[in-house]
């Protein structure tokens, strides 16, 4: 590792060193292990397997952590400040208690860089020959804001910032994911490089630093997951940034997923964290975040406040991933166009489409519609029915020979009808058929889809229809349809042709804010007569119940 020589005097070393004394009056376990910590340790599952280093990931220790490192005696843990030191000595004594590997000859776990900061890394070897060589990196920032100045608090200035959330949750949880890597037994395939970045607060500087004199090369950083206050977990759920930087890692954390937490795909993604410098150098890169809060560069972020649950939670999962990535047979590339995406633009797959014009243009009494009895109230100008002389008080009957009495929902037959239809009517006691041309194209199940590359065998629903198959089984517009009767989806024509053919009902896996569930949703068939299906290009056609049986 390059290193850059100590930028700090004999004095100011003392200094430190007693401040971190000190410090650790109130910690007087840090450097060994209390009774209570010993009683723990022996009620403990045997580690090795990844859900017994899950169960590693304590509240107990998550809050140790946080009120070691956003102590006031740390005073705001300021990169190259002596509180910021203390913070530093801190975390690697954790990592040389957990045996972890480092990424330097001499075994220091620190990279100093200009004027007087310090990056920390460990590693976690992997256990495969050839797969070793690649690196999962998990990291987080360990400085603060100190005191606070203009530029960096929200006020007021001249008082510790303890910075709980900012960062003491990353911090903690990398932390304790560091010690439950270390529990593993085999270690995953590929190597973990766990980051504990210097110098965030003032612009990026130890992750910058690191992506010009990088300890492993950046070619062999495969997927980075960067903690920045992970220590507020609410109802609205985690916000993760910038995985569209890896084609279909929203699936993969996903998969991840086993709490069942909310996730906010975030399609922002901004230079507001460590992730940023290395997504500058084409490496894959996600940030997970809780959301900011009033206490944000501000003293009042304590941990008091915390949400200690939800940093284990967050914690776990991303121990899942990391060993998860570790083990892939293979990872994601870099999306090379993710870096000229906006948000305005991507939004088009999280947004509902909006609503668009009645293919028929009519409305009717539902007091008499709930019998079957579809009479018309008024009629739209300017629509297909008005075009085709409909009038008010006609008694729809039919739809290319579908009664409404076979399809009981007046709105699905008209949804689910060809663009050339005939209406049969009754009017003034005389029956008249009527052709008519429908607006748009037809929706055998009542919604609307797309498909986005960054999310391959995933059907992303943009619009589900008011009273159609699809709205009556809570199917909902963000929705990622993944199988289809239990056939995961390709292609456009493959995920019509498995609508087409699948037997009702219908099982749809979907995934919605991180969390998978099935849905089951009946295709519109009438008692008799003619029915309705979908071709292999996914329009609907009708035909002729008898002549497909006698096939």
């Amino acid at each position: 590792m390059k290193r850059i020589s100590r930028p700090i005097s004999f004095e100011n070393f003392i200094v430190g060193i007693l401040c971190l004394a000190c410090t650790l009056l109130p910690y007087g376990h840090v450097f060994g292990q209390t009774a209570e910590e010993a009683q723990t340790a022996e009620t403990r599952p045997a580690t090795g397997s990844t859900e017994a280093a899950l169960d590693l990931i304590t509240e107990a220790e998550l809050k140790r952590h946080i009120d070691f490192l956003a102590s006031d005696t740390l005073q705001g843990r300021e990169a190259g400040t002596q509180g910021n030191y203390a913070a530093g000595a801190y975390i690697a004594d954790q990592l040389r208690k957990q045996q972890l590997a480092t990424v330097s000859d001499d075994g220091d776990y620190f990279q100093y860089f200009y004027p007087n900061f310090r990056n920390i890394f460990a590693v976690v070897p992997g256990s495969d020959a050839e797969l070793k060589n690649e690196y999962i990196l998990v990291g987080g920032h360990y400085d603060h804001v100190g005191f606070g100045n203009r530029s960096n608090s929200r006020g007021p200035f001249g008082v510790v910032h303890n910075g709980a959330d900012d960062n003491g949750s990353g911090t903690a949880g990398v932390l304790e994911i560091a010690e439950s890597l270390a529990s593993l037994d085999p270690k995953p395939r590929r190597s973990i490089l766990i980051a504990f970045w210097d110098g965030e607060e003032k612009g990026l500087l130890g992750s910058r630093h690191y992506t010009e004199y990088p300890v492993i090369p950046l070619s062999q950083i495969k997927f980075h997951l960067n903690a920045d206050m992970i220590g507020r977990l609410r109802p609205e759920g985690l916000e993760i940034s910038g995985w569209r930087t890896a084609t279909g890692s929203r699936q993969f954390l996903a998969q991840q997923n086993v709490d069942s937490l909310k996730f906010q795909f975030m399609y922002s993604y901004k230079p507001e964290s460590d992730h940023w410098p290395f997504f500058e150098k084409r490496v894959p890169s996600l940030m997970l975040h809780t959301g900011k809060h009033d206490d944000y560069h501000r003293p009042t972020d304590d941990t008091h406040l915390l949400n200690l649950d939800g940093i284990r939670q967050v914690s776990q999962f991303m121990l899942r991933c990391a060993v998860a990535a570790a083990d892939a047979e293979t990872l994601p590339e870099f999306q090379e166009w993710s870096s000229e995406e906006s948000a305005a633009f991507t939004q088009i797959f999280d947004r509902p489409a909006q609503g668009e014009p009645s293919r028929l243009g009519v409305t009717y009494n539902g007091k008499l519609a709930e019998g079957g009895i579809i009479q018309l109230t008024s009629v739209v100008s300017d629509s297909p029915a008005n075009s085709a002389g409909l009038q008010v008080g006609d008694n729809v009957l039919a739809l290319n020979g579908l009664t409404t009495k076979e399809v009981p929902d007046f709105r699905t037959l008209v949804m689910t009808a060809p663009g050339d239809t005939v209406v049969s009517i009754r009017r003034e006691g005389t029956e008249l058929e009527i052709p008519i041309a429908l607006r748009g194209d037809p929706m055998l199940f009542g919604f609307r889809w797309t498909m986005d590359d960054a999310e391959p065998g995933s059907v992303i629903v943009t619009q589900v229809a008011v009273g159609s198959p699809a709205d009556h089984a809570e199917l909902e517009p963000q929705h990622r349809i993944r199988a289809v009767g239990g056939t995961k989806i390709g292609t456009r024509d493959e995920f019509r042709k498995l609508l087409a053919e699948t037997q009702n009902p219908i099982s749809l896996d979907v995934e919605l804010d991180g969390r998978f569930r099935s849905i089951s949703i009946e295709r519109p068939l009438p008692a008799s007569g003619k029915m309705l299906r979908a071709n292999s290009v996914g329009r609907v056609e009708t035909a002729d119940a008898e002549r497909r049986d006698k096939k």
